[in-house]
């Protein structure tokens, strides 16, 4: 009898142990997935915080298309930015050109498709070569099992779902809003979330630009507080 009781006692102190382990790791699990998905933000947002003007040599266009409507959002975004990473091997300076967009992935044996959407980040380099060629790199995926991205872009009254600085009286938007929304980790979670039913993880975040009208604006006001210093200051001379 004794040995029975002990025997249960250790069964259930197993069965308590590997239940802590099993949450434990999938806790961890959840919380590397989100530390990747705030990696991919910041870089995001890295690049447009220095997304540059399109009137500069460089920079040719800021073009924003967006497809689907809701949680279905597959948009696309190509702009200039200053935020390349300068490597002493390579003859490249920060300039450079970047594309976000979602394309459909994968898996690591290219046999089968993956659930969801991969986010890609293709840049372009040496935008001013002597040959007359951009050298384009090699798009990898940012994140995987993605359901949507969206953007948006305010012109200082309203959001608006598209852009192109071709067309826009403003070269540049005021800011941008990025929504990324992801399908859910757990399978049980991701198929309740496929039928309509469920909640997909989703991050957001608004980055401002430093657009063509802040500029002007300062200059103007610089210009008139320059004249009025001109204005009240004594005339005469030493």
């Amino acid at each position: 009898m004794a040995s029975a009781a002990f025997a249960m006692i250790v069964l259930v102190m197993k069965v308590t142990l590997m239940g802590s382990l099993s949450l434990r790791n999938r806790s961890q699990e959840r919380m590397d997935a989100l530390n990747l998905r705030m990696r991919v933000m910041d870089i995001m947002e890295k690049d447009l915080r220095q997304c540059l003007l399109k009137g500069t040599p460089f920079a040719q266009e800021f073009l924003g298309d967006s497809q689907g409507q809701g949680l279905t959002r597959n948009d696309q975004l190509t702009f200039y930015t200053a935020s390349g990473v300068i490597q002493t091997n390579l003859p490249w300076g920060h300039l450079q050109k970047i594309s976000y967009y979602l394309q459909q992935p994968l898996s690591d044996l290219q046999q089968e498709e993956e659930e969801g959407w991969a986010l890609y980040r293709e840049v372009t380099r040496n935008l001013a070569p002597a040959g007359g060629v951009e050298i384009l790199m090699t798009p990898k995926p940012l994140a995987r099992g993605v359901h949507s991205l969206a953007f948006q872009y305010y012109d200082g009254e309203y959001w608006q779902e598209t852009w192109d600085s071709s067309t826009e009286e403003a070269e540049l938007p005021l800011a941008v809003r990025i929504r990324l929304t992801f399908l859910p980790e757990n399978p049980q979670e991701r198929s309740r979330a496929l039928s309509d039913d469920g909640y997909y993880p989703m991050l957001q975040t608004t980055v401002p630009l430093m657009s063509e009208a802040q500029v002007a604006e300062n200059n103007s006001e610089n210009q008139e507080n320059s004249e009025n210093a001109e204005e009240t200051a004594p005339s005469g001379g030493r």
